[in-house]
């Protein structure tokens, strides 16, 4: 004896096929039939006379994945064309959805959102007739736009280079920029209303701090009993040749930076107060004072060197998110759009142009998203504005 099987998730599989008016989000694990139930609802909004196949847009991620979703829904409505079960009105709707497949919107994000770019080039400040530049073209360009950026400011005649020598001095190098400028470039969309405010670079008095402190460190490892065999003592008299040579360069300047990084960690905690005398001018040990005057000036000259880097890098990071909106709006001027320029372009374009926004949502009526889940904030906001209701809707 045998009975037919009944999935745990019929009921909601029926929901995702029958309830063809309501606004679904359906979550399940790989492999469940999740793109089936999408099929299905197509192949149910046509049949029904819900909709016609050239109001729907069947949005997936991949090139491959949407050739499958295509031959899918086309499978499908021959299916349904040929069910007896349905009605001759309905199997007509499925035999029209046929014909009508090759102009249905069934395709990934970037070519429905380069779809709607097209169909309103003028409205989006774009040429009737833009391109749209391949992976490797786009790197290509972008490497050439990111050496000219550079070799400009690192020639040393920009406002911008005197910043870059110092930051380069605090560890950042031309490849930390890069990314940085990456990143920017993969999501100006979101940096338009951003500025890095610019933070002033600190008064330069670590350096002078340093080298005045050399009589008192000489002084104070007069009291050293086991003298060079002591750590406090050996420790310093280390640092002593870096602290003279910071004397003789300028205050605030790339070198003198470099050599501070070079002499910190100044302070010392080794050395043992009984190893130590009492010192006559300040009747306090001289291994305690000693530790105590290395530790203040570690720590102000740590807190410079943090304010420095700050400040520095703030006008880079600036001039990088500058770099990135120029070069947007080069590419819009010019109608040569990369793949993220297309979801950017037609999120704003929905965004900011309530016409055209009303346009597109009369045009399609229904819109099935493919592993939604795998949606980005400006591809769900695409989404979110075509779905948006009209306001003298119920």
């Amino acid at each position: 004896m045998t009975s037919d099987f009944t999935p745990v998730d019929a009921e909601a599989r029926r929901i995702i096929s029958e309830e063809l008016d309501a606004t679904l989000f359906v979550e399940a694990s790989a492999g469940t039939g999740k793109t089936t139930s999408l099929v299905d609802r197509v192949v149910n909004l046509v049949s029904t006379g819900r909709t016609t196949l050239n109001r729907i847009a069947a949005i997936t991620f991949t090139e491959a994945a949407a050739a499958e979703l295509r031959d899918r829904v086309r499978a499908g409505l021959e299916r349904a064309s040929a069910d007896t079960d349905l009605d001759d009105e309905q199997r007509a709707r499925c035999r029209q959805g046929i014909t009508d497949l090759d102009q249905a919107d069934i395709t990934t994000l970037h070519s429905f959102a380069g779809g709607i770019l097209r169909e309103r080039p003028l409205e989006a400040g774009l040429p009737p007739a833009f391109e749209a530049s391949d992976e490797i073209v786009s790197g290509i360009r972008f490497n050439e736009r990111w050496d000219a950026w550079l070799n400009v400011h690192l020639d040393g005649g920009t406002d911008l280079a005197p910043h870059l020598a110092l930051a380069l001095t605090f560890g950042l190098t031309p490849d930390h920029m890069k990314e940085i400028a990456l990143g920017f470039h993969g999501n100006y969309g979101d940096l338009a209303d951003g500025v890095f405010d610019s933070v002033p670079l600190p008064t330069p008095t670590a350096a002078s701090r340093l080298s005045d402190a050399i009589g008192e460190m000489h002084r104070l490892c007069r009291y050293s009993n086991l003298g060079s065999e002591d750590a406090l003592f050996a420790h310093v008299q280390g640092k002593l040749g870096g602290l003279r040579r910071l004397s003789a360069i300028p205050a605030g300047s790339p070198a003198s930076y470099r050599l501070i990084q070079d002499i910190l960690p100044i302070k010392q905690s080794r050395g043992r107060a009984g190893d130590w005398q009492t010192d006559p001018e300040t009747g306090a040990n001289a291994c305690t004072a000693l530790k105590t005057l290395l530790s203040d000036l570690d720590e102000q000259a740590s807190a410079e060197i943090i304010e420095a880097r700050n400040a520095c890098l703030a006008p880079i990071i600036e001039s990088l998110r500058r770099f990135a909106m120029d070069y947007a709006q080069q590419r819009r001027a010019e109608g040569r759009a990369e793949f993220h320029d297309l979801l950017i372009w037609a999120r704003d374009l929905l965004r900011d142009n309530l016409e055209v926004r009303d346009h597109f949502r009369r045009k399609y009526s229904h819109l099935l998203i493919d592993e939604a889940q795998d949606t980005d904030p400006i591809q769900a906001e695409i989404a979110i504005l075509l779905a948006e209701a009209f306001e003298d809707d119920d």
